[in-house]
Formats: C-alpha cells, structure tokens, sequence
C-alpha cells in the first residue's frame, strides 16, 4: 500500500405503505422496516462496509469491508465475509479473508461476483505487487465448511495498466472478467480493462486494457460497476459525469470502440453504474443536481433510429432534508418496474435513506421512503446499492453506525 494512504470512498424491500400522499409527488410516507442482520465490530471483523453485497441460492450474503481485518494498512486492509441465515432469524458472520497489504491486496473497495463454480472474484484499490491494486480470486471450498484460498490473479501497472480498480468485475460468456480503474492509464484518467481468462486451468490471465480515459468527450474515472449486454457490449458511467457504451471488436478486429452515451454535468457525480431496463433504457442517479441539487434519479432512452442522440429523463428531484439527499449508488428494480435505491444523506435525521420508486400512469415517478437511518443501531449512511434477496427482501450495508460504528447489514423486508 502507496504510504498508507487513506481509504478512498466517493462520498461513496418494499415496506407497508404508510396511505400518507405528500403534495407534488415527493413522498408516500412509510414508518421504517429495517431489520440489522450484522453489525461490524471493528479489528478482525471488519469495519466500513461500503460496497454492495452478492447473494448465493441459499441465500448466504457475501461482501467487503475496506477497514478492519489487520494487515500493514492503517485501520486494517480489510475482509472478505459471508452472511448465513440461520435459526430463529438470525444471521452467522463468517470471514473467509482477511488482506495483509501486501502482494495479496489490501482495501476491497468493490463488490464480489460468482463464477459457475461457486468461485468468488473481487479486486482491491491497493496492494498488489506495485501497490496499485489487483483483481483476486477467492476458491470455492473443497469441502462443505472448508477454507477459501485467495488467489492474486492480475496487480496492476498503474500507468500503462491503471490503478484503482473501482467496481464490481463482470464476467462474459467466455469467463473473461471486465472493469474499470479509476485512475492511472496512459493519459492518468483510468481504463476499461478485460482480464482473459487462461485457456487451460492453472494458466496466467491475462489483462488487456480496452480504453485509456483522455478527459476529453470520453470522461474521466470510471467508478461503479460494468453491466454487459447480450451482444457483449460494457456500460457505465465516469465521476467526470459521462455515460458510456465499450463496444466489443467487429469479426476479424481486436480494438474495442468506446462511445459516449451521454454527457452530464461533471459536478453532478456518477458513481454507482447504471441500471438495464427494458427496451435498452438505461436508470441510474447523480449525487447532485436537480433543483434543489440534491442528487436525481435519471433515466436514459436509446435513439430511435441508428446513430441517433440518447435521451436523458429525470425520473425525480431530491428536495434534501428529511427527502433524502446524495444518492450516488446503484439501483435496482422489480419485476413491476419500481426503483429502490440508497440516499446516503437526508432523511429525518440526516443520516440517509431507503427509498422506492413507482411509476405512474401518468408519467410522474412517486417516493416511497422505506427507511430513515438514525445512526444508532440501526446504522448511518448506507454506502452502497441494494440487492433482492430470498422473498423479495432488500439488503444493504451502511459504512457507520450499529453498536460501535463501524458499519450494518441490513434487510428492509416487504
């Protein structure tokens, strides 16, 4: 780890219906329904949750923590942990890493994605042979009950490669792992990378880097996770406020073309992704903007005719204060096309939100807030998106809060 430089964070389900309609669409009113499944201790355990969390089909959580753990970094270099539900409601932390700082990685800023095989894959923002971060593999067990082993499987070269890696990795169809750096690359403004899987097991893999960001028309630091298309083709969103498309190479080419969807306002702050919906529309948030300049959800229509100009909706405007304000994260969606997500900010004690969408007939989107965070046991600033888990039930984590403030898990449950 570069000097132990801090830990960089961007400042990073259905709940019963209140029947209290708020005047201009800004809120249907819902007492809160959030129920804390773990709270992070500090030390080995963990601290700072600031990331999404993946789900098996049994229902087990998994995900990281920047902080705690141990290791040479500063307030540790963070874990790897799993949620299991167990009798009488409750839930069973267990650490299954716990980053040293050194070649092994340190400070999992990113989600973790499954392969086939039950194999979990992540990267972290330092560490690694350079200190410029890595992607890691962490083996499906053996046995039952038996031990993941973390396997480094690229370190990063920070000025030809990039650094930083800042998103959950996206696999194709071939096994081949995809993500973007924040900075580093040729021009210092992050890169798209894809990391080939080995042709046979045991092999190296091998990094190819896909776009180097100019901070031109392009954007600049590319945070939040990648989503694929059917065709193979990557989306995502730069801080520097672009939407964008990498679009893989035409039958006998290898350069990959990246194109600019959308232009925002660079203040506005893009970083969680963005959300597939149908038709090829695109959802997402800004952490400001709108006329209180509070964050917005957003979302975006593709052309009608070919190499036409996409179209950005803002779905709604948050007021700050007890409406929630900051939502800088990912969101997800239900089968009857409602929108849940995180403010990190705001609410009635200032310390964010979980709020839905619904869409109406008449085109207006209304809020639902599903739960005003308090900062005592129940957590404070929930630092990343949700996730559907079994039963409809929505789960989260908060980087602050529970019995000694190192940061939640939590359900939100219909």
């Amino acid at each position: 780890m570069k000097g132990n430089q801090s830990h960089l964070t961007i400042a990073g389900s259905l709940a019963a219906f209140a029947a209290i309609l708020m005047f201009a669409g800004h809120a249907i009113a819902a007492g809160p329904t959030e129920r804390v499944i773990h709270r992070f201790r500090g030390g080995s355990d963990g601290s700072v949750p600031s990331v999404g969390l993946i789900a098996d089909k049994a229902g087990n959580l998994y995900g990281t923590t920047t902080d705690g753990g141990g290791g040479s970094c500063q307030g540790g270099c963070g874990i790897v942990f799993e949620l299991s539900p167990a009798a009488g409601g409750r839930w069973t932390e267990s650490v299954l890493y716990r980053f040293t700082g050194g070649n092994d990685g340190a400070v999992p800023q990113t989600g973790l994605t499954f392969d086939s095989a039950s194999n979990l894959y992540g990267t972290t923002i330092h560490g690694g042979t350079l200190g410029d971060g890595t992607v890691f593999q962490l083996t499906a067990p053996a046995t039952s009950g038996g031990t993941r082993m973390l396997k480094v499987l690229h370190s990063f070269v920070g000025s030809t490669e990039g650094e930083y890696p800042w998103g959950s990795p996206v696999f194709d169809q071939a096994g081949n792992l995809y993500g973007p750096t924040l900075f580093g690359g040729r021009f210092g403004g992050g890169t798209i990378f894809q990391l080939a899987a080995p042709a046979r097991a045991g092999g190296a893999w091998t990094l190819h880097v896909l776009h180097h960001f100019k901070g031109t028309n392009d954007g600049l630091d590319p945070v939040g996770a990648l989503i694929m298309d059917s065709r193979g083709a990557l989306y995502g969103t730069t801080y520097a406020g672009t939407v964008f498309k990498e679009v893989p190479p035409a039958t006998g080419h290898t350069a990959w073309t990246l194109k600019t969807l959308y232009n925002f306002d660079s203040v506005l702050g893009l970083s969680g992704g963005v959300l597939a919906g149908k038709n090829g529309v695109l959802y997402g948030a800004t952490a400001l903007g709108g006329s209180a300049n509070e964050g917005t959800v957003f979302q975006l229509t593709p052309p009608l005719t070919r190499g036409g100009a996409w179209t950005a909706t803002t779905l709604y405007e948050f007021a700050g204060g007890s409406d929630g304000e900051y939502p800088q994260n990912a969101l997800v969606a239900d089968k009857a096309g409602n929108l849940y997500g995180v403010t990190q900010n705001g609410g009635t004690s200032g310390l964010g939100t979980v709020f839905k969408l619904t869409p109406t007939q008449h085109g207006a989107w209304l809020k639902t807030i599903l739960h005003n965070f308090t900062g005592g046991g129940d957590g404070s600033g929930p630092g990343a998106g949700l996730i559907f888990g079994r039963q409809g039930a929505l789960y989260g984590t908060t980087i602050a809060g529970g019995s000694s403030d190192n940061g939640t898990v939590f359900e939100v449950v219909p």
